[in-house]
């Protein structure tokens, strides 16, 4: 019997990420000897039984046929629905993977694939709550793994994960420069504890991912700065704000919030991508001023000048960054052009005093120059 195993998020997702699942799926089937082969599109029709995987949700995604079977977070859920037993204690076959061409990935990219392969698979937990009794048994123990990638919904909800992997990391990877994690989904924390926690691993890069819950507390900067002194984890966290305020929120004081805490962290070159909900906020005008802030957020870290960061006072404000900064480094962006910037510094004017003075003069908090 042949089995044709279709990847449905390679074509879409802009970072390469091997399926757990079939990977699991393929060492099973073919030490039953059967015919399986990674599919390079949807076309059951070449083989007697088909399985689709797709964790991530595309609107255009419409599979149908009689022998097609669809399984993964975007058909099941926020709750992992495992497969038999005893696919999940097999070892991820990772080279199934191994006749990918560019054109079958949106974001390929042949050092990440590079990296994806050197890496452990594996999945902590079957429930998202609790440390699977069996989860070594996926393990590959190749002596060139470069780290571990794990692929459960959220690290952070698994009792004792964090323990369980600094306790064990060295033990796991051999490699000693390689002792390093990665993960499918973010780890998503909402307290300083945890988020310091996870910061304090080696990252994968660029399969890391940490997601802050709220705006981060000042109080954080002082260990923030020390973590970011010993591991490049800090540059792979994000802060989402989607649930902190609504319309009405936003434009009655969210927003200066927001802008405070902003400058507050960047005051210590701390620069964190903010996620929010743009629909959140009705009025148009808004939307641009909450762009030009996001992008005054992330000048530092996005030029691509190593240097940038050092040279550029990381305390200059709203205003001189945006007519001063962008005009010797020449960025040119419609949103940032001369006539746009005056727009929405007016309308802020007109709108919420207070957010216009922070424009022109809040600088946050001392500058640390030891770093």
């Amino acid at each position: 019997m042949s089995y044709g195993l279709y990847d449905a998020d390679l074509p879409y997702y802009p970072i390469p990420f091997y399926n757990l699942e079939l990977m699991k799926l393929s060492s099973y089937y073919k030490r039953k000897r059967e015919i399986v082969g990674l599919s390079p599109n949807f076309s059951p029709q070449r083989y007697n039984h088909f399985i689709v995987r797709q964790d991530f949700y595309n609107p255009y995604s419409h599979f149908k046929g009689q022998n097609v079977e669809l399984g993964g977070r975007a058909f099941d859920g926020e709750t992992y629905k495992p497969l038999p037993i005893e696919i999940e204690r097999m070892r991820p076959d990772i080279g199934l993977y191994d006749r990918v061409k560019p054109n079958q990935i949106k974001g390929y990219n042949k050092s990440a694939l590079s990296t994806m392969r050197r890496a452990e698979h594996l999945r902590l937990s079957l429930d998202g709550k609790t440390i699977w009794k069996d989860f070594e048994r996926q393990f590959r123990n190749e002596d060139r793994a470069y780290g571990v990638i794990f692929h459960d919904y959220n690290l952070n909800d698994v009792e004792g994960a964090r323990a369980l992997i600094e306790e064990s990391i060295n033990e796991w990877i051999p490699h000693a420069t390689g002792r390093r994690i990665g993960m499918k989904y973010p780890v998503i924390v909402d307290n300083k504890e945890d988020l310091i926690s996870w910061l304090s691993f080696q990252p994968m890069i660029p399969y890391f991912s940490l997601v802050h819950k709220g705006l981060i507390d000042e109080s954080y900067i002082p260990d923030l700065v020390e973590v970011y002194r010993v591991s490049n984890a800090i540059r792979q966290t994000s802060i989402d704000i989607r649930d902190c305020f609504s319309n009405y929120e936003l434009v009655h004081g969210g927003i200066q919030r927001i802008f405070r805490n902003i400058i507050n962290l960047r005051s210590h070159c701390l620069t964190f991508p903010l996620i929010y909900n743009e629909n959140a906020l009705i009025d148009s005008d808004w939307k641009m001023v909450m762009k030009l802030i996001l992008r005054y957020n992330t000048h530092l870290a996005t030029n691509g000048d190593p240097e940038f960061f050092r040279r550029v006072e990381p305390f200059e404000t709203l205003y001189s960054y945006c007519f001063g900064a962008i005009k010797q480094y020449q960025i040119k962006e419609p949103l940032l052009e001369k006539e746009s910037i005056q727009k929405i510094f007016q309308f802020v004017r007109e709108n919420n005093y207070d957010l216009f003075k922070d424009f022109y003069e809040y600088r946050g908090g001392e500058v640390r120059n030891d770093r």
